[in-house]
């Protein structure tokens, strides 16, 4: 079983799996930006077409099983979770893309030949994440930082608590990094004291944040997979009418009949696909970011 997972020396039709990931994954990333996040049906469609039928072209048994496995896991993992409100219909469809076109990339264009025991899809998410989490701290720590001065906000015990316990946490694993026999590089400490920063920073003021990105909007500007603030909503009228965070058109519906004039949509949800692409070429380039840092760090 475990053999299924190995990494295989080489990929067949590596070049055209790449291109086929990269320029999908671009498309997909200028409508999330310059098309209110709207990505077409289409498109999303032809990047999975494109993925199995370069896999068909360059058919090796293994590497066909280990595409089709890593894609139907990245779709079965983030489907839930678009449906949840917390994914765009559209990342759901690039994660798969990109698991099937690259299940394995053994060698980066600008690297060695790397060894990774997890499909590439992971190797990407990585510096997407870091991108994501950077682009979130840039727009809003100016806006926290606006309200604490006004004294909108406040940091009450209540807030303080988790980033607390957060901070202990961090200080107790720096703490026995360095009685560890080797000293750290100083771009690994970098990375683990921006990620902690980032993860305090958002215990303390997510409330705020997430009630930046929401607006009320009258019915008739509510359209099908638009997501909506249950929390911000009476819960009675929320479990009468059925609803769920991601609507579709029969929960419109139901609030139209229920005669409803406003509902609260987060309609400033920062777009995620630039960075997945950011992320996937980094990786392409340059190779799997992990890898490098526990390497660097032995």
């Amino acid at each position: 079983m475990l053999e299924f997972f190995q990494a295989p020396p080489e990929v067949p039709g590596i070049e055209a799996r790449i291109a086929v990931a990269v320029a999908f994954t671009a498309a997909a990333a200028y409508y999330d930006m310059f098309n209110k996040k709207w990505v077409p049906n289409a498109l999303l469609y032809a990047f999975i077409l494109s993925a199995i039928a370069v896999n068909i072209a360059f058919f090796e048994e293994k590497v066909f099983m280990q595409a089709v496995a890593f894609g139907a896991a990245a779709f079965a993992v983030s489907y839930p979770l678009y449906k949840m409100g917390q994914l765009g219909g559209a990342d759901v469809y690039a994660y798969s893309g990109i698991a099937l076109s690259i299940p394995y990339l053994p060698q980066p264009i600008f690297g060695p030949a790397q060894q990774i025991p997890y499909p590439f899809l992971f190797s990407a998410l990585a510096p997407t994440g870091l991108a994501f989490i950077a682009h979130m701290l840039v727009r809003f720590v100016p806006y926290i930082a606006a309200r604490l001065k006004s004294g909108e906000v406040r940091i009450s015990a209540q807030k303080a608590a988790p980033a607390a316990l957060i901070s202990l946490a961090f200080l107790f694993f720096i703490y026995s990094l360095s009685s560890l026999p080797v000293a750290l590089p100083a771009h690994y400490l970098a990375i683990l004291g921006f990620l902690f920063s980032a993860l305090v920073f958002f215990s303390l003021f997510k409330e705020e944040i997430k009630e930046s990105m929401i607006e009320y909007l009258p019915l008739s500007k509510i359209q099908p997979e638009d997501v909506l603030a249950v929390e911000k909503m009476d819960q009675k009228a929320v479990l009468r009418l059925r609803l769920n965070p991601l609507l579709d058109q029969g929960a419109i519906s139901r609030m139209k009949k229920a005669k409803l004039k406003k509902a609260p949509i987060f309609t400033k949800m920062p777009f995620f696909l630039p960075y997945l692409l950011f992320g996937l070429i980094i990786s392409i380039l340059f190779g799997d970011m992990v890898h490098f840092f526990l390497n660097s760090a032995l």
